[in-house]
């Protein structure tokens, strides 16, 4: 905004100084092109105060769906929210990825390659009954 400022005040000098006439229309084309840079600029700035404005509120919207209830249960990390269509589905506490039953039913480990392993509850499912709504 310094620079628009800048040219507004030397026309101004200019203007003073101006002898004939055709320094003046000079002098004047220059001042309307600095005030519409000014107007523009003012424009942009609102715009930009506008499109932050909507961007935060957007931001404010994808926080609240995403969020989830959270509850530790047996060890394991059971979200309910809108990624799991409002159902309670157990997750990996380390690693935060779903949680899935062993294969003989009697315990609980991650989906990935990560080492966590729970044996208290038994199955995800009996821990979901145990854990009540």
């Amino acid at each position: 905004m310094g620079a628009i400022k800048d040219i507004v005040d030397l026309t101004k000098d200019l203007k003073a100084r101006a002898k004939e006439r055709r320094d003046m229309d000079v002098i004047h084309k220059i001042q309307s092109l600095a005030f519409t840079l000014q107007s523009q600029h003012a424009d942009i700035i609102e715009r930009d105060v506008r499109l932050m404005e909507e961007n935060a509120a957007l931001k404010r919207q994808l926080e609240e769906s995403n969020t989830e209830e959270i509850r530790i249960h047996c060890g394991i990390e059971f979200r309910r929210g809108k990624r799991t269509g409002g159902q309670w589905f157990g997750f990996c506490p380390q690693c935060h990825l779903p949680a899935a039953d062993w294969p003989n039913g009697k315990g609980v480990g991650c989906s990935s390659s990560c080492d966590w392993s729970s044996s208290e509850a038994g199955s995800i499912a009996e821990a979901i009954r145990r854990m009540g709504p």
